[in-house]
């Protein structure tokens, strides 16, 4: 039986250096259902909904290259911007399902976008889930010039003046700005939103303190946290962070139930046979343990996860009924 669940996120990490050398791992040979023929014999396509250069791209390029080695063929990455992300996943809903058309998958492309968007695609349907590669926090971080210093003190503000906070994100439906709708309906405070065209403006105006808050992935303000450029209040995850071992989570910080990080994994057509796979499953799963992977993705402030599809598909069904009651609360629910 084919175990991988059929299931179908946004400028949210800074760039950085790929490696320069990985070691490769022992090729384990898969066959398509219909065919002898080792799998794969030629050159796989990686789509990356997103421009090339950003954060998701950094990521991808360095998944791309170790499992490639991997797998012993070249993994070609395709950058298929557009729409947040839409044209990307729609393109891999119409390709062959021979495992040779592949996706980088974020909670934008995946969880958000369909849910709020017109899209040709079902995530539920369309796509299996292979593995996730990577996850990091959203941080709720605030301009440092702010009197708050805490989550309560936030809230305190925001229900004496509903409104009156300004919080920027990197675009209606991005991860950013989800994770601060999360907020609003789990605090049940009022803010305003100030969409942006990508993480990094507004960022700029936080600084500035033409913005007062954002909730914002953990590689795009870690180095501006370390350097007290803007004030940390609380991490997205379930547990601390080790990142930032000292700030706690937002549950911890007067928060119930919220859960908010920015993952990335592999996603392929959900016709692929079992075996096809089973094989870019294993080699998902070994690019996450790569030393020079787990050193890099240090360095971005992420983390590694390496999960097998089952463990993926159970993570995003799980996570999917909170993103849509946020999405519902927030207006923002296609009709």
């Amino acid at each position: 039986m084919n175990t991988y669940y059929s299931l179908t996120s946004n400028r949210v990490l800074l760039a950085a250096a790929l490696v320069a050398a990985m070691g490769a791992y022992p090729a384990i040979p898969a066959h398509a259902a219909d065919s002898d023929t080792p799998f794969p014999n030629h050159a796989i396509h990686l789509i990356v909904p997103f421009s090339a250069g950003g954060g998701t791209d950094i990521l991808a390029r360095l998944f791309a290259k170790s499992i490639s080695q991997d797998l012993g063929q070249p993994v070609v990455v395709d950058n298929v911007a557009g729409a947040g992300g839409i044209i990307g996943a729609q393109q891999l809903a119409r390709a062959p399902a021979d495992g040779y058309t592949l996706m980088f998958g974020t909670p934008g492309t995946i969880q958000i976008n369909p849910a709020i968007k017109p899209v040709q695609y079902d995530p539920y349907k369309d796509f299996a889930a292979v593995s996730q590669f990577s996850d990091s926090p959203m941080v709720l971080v605030v301009n440092a010039k702010t009197p708050w210093k805490s989550v309560s003190d936030i809230i305190q503000a925001a229900r004496a003046k509903p409104a009156s906070i300004n919080f920027g994100s990197a675009g209606v439906g991005s991860i950013s700005h989800l994770s601060a709708e999360m907020f609003e309906f789990l605090a049940d405070v009022k803010l305003t939103h100030v969409p942006y065209r990508g993480t990094a403006p507004a960022i700029t105006d936080l600084r500035a303190g033409l913005l007062q808050l954002q909730v914002e992935n953990m590689p795009a303000v870690f180095e501006l946290i370390k350097n007290g450029q803007v004030r940390a209040l609380a991490v997205g995850t379930k547990e601390r962070s080790s990142f930032l071992p000292d700030l706690p989570t937002m549950e911890q910080a007067g928060v119930p139930n919220y859960v908010s990080t920015s993952w990335t994994g592999l996603f392929a057509p959900a016709a692929t046979p079992p075996g096809v796979l089973k094989r870019l499953e294993q080699a998902a799963m070994a690019a996450a343990k790569e030393p020079d992977v787990l050193k890099a993705l240090k360095e971005l402030g992420a983390q590694p996860v390496g999960s097998d599809s089952a463990a993926f598909g159970t993570m995003l069904k799980n996570n999917q009924p909170l993103i849509d009651k946020t999405i519902k609360a927030a207006g923002l629910a296609k009709s």
